[in-house]
């Protein structure tokens, strides 16, 4: 986790903004509702941040230098082998200008760029089917931090929180 005073915080709250603010501009039916800030998960790759629109999941990887971008290559869940561990549909870099070359992006990458005043989609992200694990499990940790309470929910009738104590579910 990075300093709150660094370049790397400030691009990765930057970053989360930007998402937030996709949904009239791409036509998205739902936008990025939830978006999260280096959120770490225990069994799920650390995404700087994280978004979740009801159907697709988004990640960007904030690089505030060339020998970070390299070093990403390293992580274990960039190596073959770690797919479960590998979070997002669509996966960016963000980094300042001329940092990230588009011929070093991984396949299915794309890449964003601040010029010290906005952030610019230079390349797209190219949809990625995942098989959901990763992503499932931030949104559990973002439930369970966010005090979501665990339960049974019927919707169906009026009372949609049924208690434990409550034996006649049906």
């Amino acid at each position: 986790m990075s300093s709150t005073k660094s370049l790397h915080y400030d691009l990765c709250c930057k970053a989360a903004k930007w998402l937030r603010q996709r949904k009239n501009r791409e036509r998205m039916s739902s936008g990025w509702k939830y978006v999260t800030v280096e959120l770490n998960v225990v069994g799920a790759e650390s995404a700087d941040v994280w978004a979740f629109n009801g159907e697709h999941t988004v990640m960007i990887e904030v690089k505030t230098s060339r020998n970070d971008f390299l070093r990403d290559k390293k992580k274990f869940w960039r190596q073959d082998g770690s797919e479960e561990y590998r979070c997002g549909n669509y996966r960016y870099y963000l980094a300042p200008e001329g940092i990230i070359k588009k011929e070093d992006l991984p396949e299915n990458w794309g890449l964003l760029e601040w010029n010290g005043k906005e952030i610019s989609r230079v390349i797209d992200a190219t949809l990625v089917e995942t098989n959901g694990t990763s992503d499932m499990r931030i949104l559990s940790s973002l439930l369970r931090r966010e005090k979501f309470k665990e339960g049974i929910y019927n919707y169906r009738g009026t009372n949609t929180t049924i208690k434990h104590k409550d034996t006649k579910l049906f």
